[in-house]
């Protein structure tokens, strides 16, 4: 008897989690609800984190009538455990309903099916939906959700309408707003991460496209976007880290698909875009130009050049009102023949200098239309921002009267910044400021002036406002000279009328040869104007000019007054 007491061996009995949920699951199959809600009970104590064991918690007191703490309970799981799990509200609609909180349940119905439209219980909270409606006079929940939803969806296509057009400002504040109404917006972060790289704003950017990574790490646009800003800042080995990745993935959607062959032929991987390229012609729209022009894009920086012509009939065919592929039929036989490179951009377009004009062009347009063209292209916009913050002087000045051309709510946004900015000069500033003042800016805005931020007043006539241009400054400073003899009160007369004629030519400005001919023109149109005009002879013998030289470019002055 003793020998057998020695010999018997206790195995601990340890109840976990799991343990006490497929309790609660018999005593719930035998509608023993108490039982039910002890054993689901302890399983909630043992893994507090488990949102499936908080579900079947709640789901135990409503069958037991208490819909408020089932509704606690489930708030609670969206709130702190399981964001995601979208049935919850479809819960929560059941217990209002119960509750006779009509308003609510179909609130939490409406929510549920937007977050999962063809979810497990899709069907009933439809039918649910259906009864609230129709039985209970409800409906206006779901209206206004619907007008929130298409308002949401005009706000979306505009934000992207505008990232498409270069106005990177103006849809980074669409975008940041989209963000902070809907915190897992991942879209609408990736285009806000493309708007800042654009803008030049690199940390910002990676930051963004790294926060989306860490909510959905197979992202494949936000891996696209951070391996381009990777290779842009020159962190070499998270680039190729990230690329030798991208090389061995295999999207499944189109939309991926595309991104990552076009990102990947972009950064010179040319073989593995015509793959993908390839795949998403054989499995999908073979009807679409532009995939067709982007597998010749690849064969030509591939060195095929007989296939990737063969690729641009085939875009001739699909688009024949296009004059892009017989362009690039007739630059690759150009270039053969010349036994050169042959290189193709993969976006389906023509090059830039034969879409616009350039800057310089476009200054001396006349014609809106043209002007509206080119600044909704958005290599055009991107192109400038880049010139103005990190272009030499005389590239800052170009572009300068390239964004005096555009004059939009961008462009004032822009330079708005731009008199901001401690790493620019004093002149350059006041160039910015000028721009403003042109474009019909009229507010108190801070600038950067004499190490300071300072408010400046617009418009203003200040002489300032020409420190960008030296000899501009020196022909109103002669006439200020000239002035301060006898006419003092004419001075501020002559700023007003010689900025207002620079603004009028500013992106055309005239050749200058001879200084004191300009001065002599602007002293006789600031008398003519001030009702104190002098022969034109007397004016140019006091500047030492001809006639014939004041009388022309008074006439160039007061024309544009």
């Amino acid at each position: 008897m003793e020998g057998r007491e020695k010999g018997k061996k206790v195995v601990p009995f340890m109840a976990d989690a799991a343990f006490f949920f497929e309790r609660g699951v018999r005593f719930l199959n035998r509608h023993d609800l108490s039982r039910a809600l002890r054993s689901f009970q302890r399983a909630v104590d043992c893994e507090p984190r488990n949102a499936v064991n908080h579900c079947n918690l709640a789901g135990v007191l409503s069958e037991l009538g208490d819909f408020e703490k089932s509704n606690e309970i489930l708030q609670g799981v969206i709130e702190s455990i399981a964001p995601d799990m979208s049935e919850c509200y479809f819960y929560m609609a059941n217990n209002y309903a119960n509750l006779g909180l009509y308003e609510l349940a179909e609130e939490h119905v409406v929510k549920y099916l937007e977050e999962d439209p063809s979810g497990e219980f899709a069907p009933d909270a439809d039918e649910m939906l259906d009864v609230l409606i129709h039985e209970f006079g409800g409906g206006e929940i779901l209206r206004e959700r619907r007008r929130l939803q298409q308002e949401t969806t005009r706000e979306k296509d505009l934000a992207r309408t505008l990232l498409e057009e270069g106005k990177f400002h103006e849809a980074s504040e669409l975008l940041e707003q989209e963000i902070a109404r809907q915190d897992d917006a991942i879209a609408a972060r990736n285009n806000l991460a493309l708007a800042r790289y654009y803008l030049g704003q690199m940390d910002c950017a990676i930051a963004l496209s790294e926060e989306v990574l860490k909510r959905d790490p197979a992202n494949v646009h936000a891996l696209c976007n951070l391996v381009v800003f990777y290779r842009h800042c020159g962190q070499d080995e998270a680039y190729r880290t990230l690329l030798d990745f991208l090389k061995k993935l295999v999207p499944l959607q189109f939309d991926q698909g595309y991104k990552l062959a076009t990102t990947l032929g972009i950064l010179g991987e040319h073989q593995a875009a015509y793959r993908i390229f390839l795949q998403l012609i054989q499995y999908g729209d073979r009807h679409d130009p532009t995939l067709y022009f982007a597998l010749a894009a690849a064969s030509a920086n591939l060195g095929r050049i007989k296939r990737a012509r063969q690729w641009l009939l085939e875009v001739q065919a699909l688009d024949p009102e296009s004059d892009i592929a017989e362009y690039y039929l007739g630059e690759m036989d150009r270039v053969v023949d010349s036994r050169g490179k042959f290189f193709m951009s993969y976006t389906y377009q023509l090059p830039f200098h034969l879409r616009n004009s350039g800057a310089a062009g476009l200054l001396q347009q006349k014609g809106a239309t043209q002007v509206v063209h080119w600044a909704k292209d958005p290599s055009v916009r991107s192109s400038l921002y880049f010139a103005l913050y990190r272009g030499p002087y005389s590239t800052k000045r170009e572009a300068l009267q390239a964004f005096a051309v555009l004059g939009d709510r961008e462009t004032t946004h822009i330079l708005k910044e731009f008199v901001k900015d401690t790493g620019q000069s004093q002149d350059i500033i006041w160039n910015g400021l000028f721009v403003l003042q042109r474009i019909g800016i009229h507010e108190t805005i801070p600038a950067y002036l004499q190490g300071e931020l300072q408010d400046v007043s617009l418009p203003m006539q200040d002489e300032r406002l020409l420190l960008w241009n030296k000899l501009l400054l020196s022909i109103l400073k002669d006439v200020h000279q000239q002035m301060a003899v006898r006419d003092q009160e004419l001075t501020h007369v002559a700023t007003e009328l010689w900025l207002r004629y620079v603004q009028a030519v500013y992106t055309d400005l005239p050749r200058i040869v001879k200084r004191s001919v300009w001065s002599a023109a602007l002293d006789y149109v600031t008398r003519r104007y001030s009702g104190r005009t002098e022969p034109q002879a007397v004016v140019a013998a006091r500047y030492e000019v001809s006639v014939k030289a004041l009388a022309k470019a008074a006439h160039a002055i007061m024309i544009t007054l």
